[in-house]
């Protein structure tokens, strides 16, 4: 049997503007036709954490998984009903003190277009039809720039948000900017099961949990589809992940002159 390669498709807003991080909902629906088309299954992290820890926990033969980093409004609005129409379901990875605010966070990029985001009565509907709820802070602060002190404050009272507001508990957690580190990786550990980074890849057998690889939408075509399982496209997204990792040398992803969680 080959080796299982799973996808985890990374998404934020599902609208029509010019940035990486915004999908075009025409876009979005070619992406979930060629993964229906070509027999793919959504399946949750919960479910991938478990098969990674005992590789006996049922798969379907070509699972994916889907999930929307900060919870904009577009998810519930846009991506929900095109994925409800396939029979998918999804991750949604919530900044909690922004839920029913706007995405005007500290240290957002200068140019970001301002998007409202997901209300906890969205976030609540979302997780009783089915969708995994997962916890990225509280204010979606780069934590190797904070202190082990409030880096766990915003990791841990971003699990307890959710469990509050909407009576979901939330096991998994996204890194902001898929920043951290060593002690940063500690304290997600004491609080969920797994969490997902930002560096380009698949899950197979033997991926750590509190890193898993994703595949950036903007880097995915329908056209890729049929080889998604298969060692070259493994290889192209190593070439684009060291690509991306030069540029985020000299220019990370937040602006750290704007932010009032960054080391002096």
């Amino acid at each position: 049997m080959p080796l299982k390669r799973i996808p985890i498709l990374t998404y934020h807003a599902v609208e029509e503007v010019a940035s990486p991080l915004f999908t075009p909902p025409s876009v979005f629906e070619s992406h979930l036709a060629s993964l229906a088309t070509a027999g793919y299954q959504a399946v949750s992290l919960a479910t991938l954490l478990a098969w990674l820890k005992e590789p006996a926990h049922l798969l379907p033969a070509r699972p994916v998984a889907f999930t929307f980093d900060d919870g904009y409004a577009s998810v519930y609005t846009t991506a929900w009903p095109r994925l409800q129409a396939h029979g998918f379901s999804a991750t949604v990875f919530l900044v909690t003190g922004y839920c029913g605010r706007d995405n005007r966070w500290p240290g957002q990029p200068a140019g970001m277009p301002v998007r409202p985001l997901l209300t906890w009565e969205q976030a609540g509907r979302l997780a009783a039809a089915g969708w995994e709820l997962g916890a990225h802070t509280r204010s979606h602060a780069p934590l190797p720039a904070l202190g082990l002190d409030q880096a766990e404050e915003e990791i841990a009272a971003s699990q307890q948000a959710i469990q509050v507001h909407t009576g979901h508990p939330a096991r998994v957690f996204a890194y902001p900017y898929g920043a951290t580190n060593p002690a940063v990786a500690g304290l997600v550990r004491r609080y969920f099961d797994g969490a997902a980074s930002v560096r380009l890849g698949l899950v197979s057998a033997g991926s750590e949990p509190y890193a898993l690889s994703r595949l950036d939408a903007y880097y995915f075509r329908p056209g890729l589809t049929p080889h998604l399982d298969r060692p070259l496209f493994h290889h192209y997204l190593r070439l684009r992940q060291g690509l991306r990792a030069a540029r985020r040398r000299w220019r990370p992803d937040w602006d750290s002159r704007l932010s009032p969680h960054a080391s002096q």
